[in-house]
């Protein structure tokens, strides 16, 4: 930012151009005006009126440069060349002509628009000692205020307007910097959000294409091994059953026709119902309280996964859900008694290990936690654990007195 700042002229500003150009026109006028109302055109005048023309010249052609650079582009080499020429024309003018020196304030602004801040101090410089020479030679060395003064605020008034020009192209470097830095957050976000959606989207299949896809499977599998003279009808019914529903889960996750959340349901209820579902033993423990709909559907997606897991690999005999209310969270744990696995092997019950994949990203997205408990021959136990943040915990729901009673199911094949 500060090499831009030592190494570059400024940004331009119209409004202020503008007003500088024209003041600078109209004092080299009024100058001119001037010093022929007391000398006579010839001579020491004749040679002020051609650098007089050569400077208005020389600017005007760095004017019409600054403009053709804003409607075409380009570079500020001719605004650089005509300014210096008309600044090398004004200096021996106002030396021979001091009435020439007022042109200086409009002359110092105009340099630090197109010079390099080092050189546009500089050339400021010379244009103040110009100004200061011509007024000691019209005073012959008698009036030293009248050269001290002008030398003076001359180079603090260029001093200033360099300093302030810095001191605006350190915030517009500033304020472009913070621009990108947003949108390279935005970038991210959306990045992150993607994410996060392709997540969600690959862990709802999952749960739901996936497992009713193989479940059909199965009764498919199972129909084709009956023998002879057996009716696979049921099998076969099923079977089509859990396609059908696969078909219409599918459509509703792929277009967003519907949220597959448990929406207006407990989480004892919505636990309860895929217990029963898997043959499950149920438990509720603590006071029940209310659940966002999302952490029901999370600890219901990661409930179902767990049960199908222990149906399908686990070979065990007992099964339970438990649902706890702790101070803080909400947790819930599915416990088999089957012939377990090791957890660091990263290979789970679902054989690729995905599923227990899309469990651990379920409770994380909330904020929470999941743990496997498990070695071989010992049964397994996942536990989830999603804090309530924000809910009154002294909320009870209405329906303190627990699910319902769990209709009978059937076991999965």
């Amino acid at each position: 930012m500060n090499t831009r700042t030592r190494s570059t002229p400024r940004e331009p500003r119209p409004a202020l151009d503008r007003t500088v150009d024209v003041g600078f026109a109209l004092l080299l006028i009024v100058c001119a005006l001037r010093y022929f109302a007391f000398h006579t055109l010839a001579g020491t005048g004749v040679a002020v009126l051609a650098l007089a023309i050569g400077t208005g010249i020389s600017y005007a052609a760095a004017v019409v440069s600054v403009e053709r650079t804003a409607r075409v582009g380009g570079s500020v080499t001719g605004q650089r060349i005509g300014l210096i020429l008309a600044t090398a024309l004004w200096l021996p003018l106002t030396v021979i002509a001091p009435s020439f020196g007022w042109c200086a304030f409009a002359l110092i602004f105009a340099v630090h628009r197109v010079l390099t801040p080092r050189f546009a101090l500089a050339v400021s410089g010379a244009i103040v000692v110009a100004v200061s020479l011509g007024l000691w030679i019209m005073s012959q060395g008698q009036d030293l205020g009248l050269v001290l003064g002008p030398f003076f605020g001359g180079l603090v008034l260029s001093y200033a307007y360099a300093t302030v020009t810095r001191t605006l192209d350190a915030k517009r470097a500033v304020i472009a910097e913070l621009t990108e830095t947003r949108s390279q957050l935005a970038r991210s976000e959306r990045e992150a959000g993607a994410l996060a959606e392709r997540n969600r989207v690959a862990s709802e299949l999952h749960d739901t294409v996936v497992q009713r896809t193989a479940s059909a499977l199965l009764l498919l599998e199972s129909a084709q091994q009956l023998g002879p003279g057996s009716t696979p009808a049921p099998a076969v019914a099923d079977a089509s059953e859990a396609l059908r529903e696969t078909l219409t889960e599918t459509r509703r996750l792929v277009h967003g026709l519907a949220d597959p959340r448990a929406i207006g349901t407990t989480i004892s209820s919505a636990l309860a119902a895929e217990a029963a579902a898997a043959g499950a033993e149920f438990a509720l423990s603590g006071h029940e309280r209310l659940v966002p709909e999302m952490t029901v559907h999370a600890l219901q997606r990661i409930t179902r996964e767990a049960l199908v897991n222990a149906a399908k690999h686990a070979g065990s005999a007992t099964k339970r859900v438990t649902v706890t209310f702790f101070p803080h969270s909400v947790g819930v744990d599915i416990a088999d008694d089957g012939v377990g696995f090791d957890p660091g092997t990263g290979v789970g019950a679902d054989g690729a290990g995905f599923g227990l994949r899309a469990m651990s990203w379920r409770a994380q997205n909330l904020g929470g936690t999941l743990s496997i408990e498990s070695e071989p021959g010992n049964g397994t136990v996942i536990a989830a654990s999603i804090p309530l943040d924000g809910i009154d915990a002294s909320a009870e729901s209405s329906a303190e007195s627990g699910p319902g009673p769990a209709a009978e199911s059937e076991t999965p094949a």
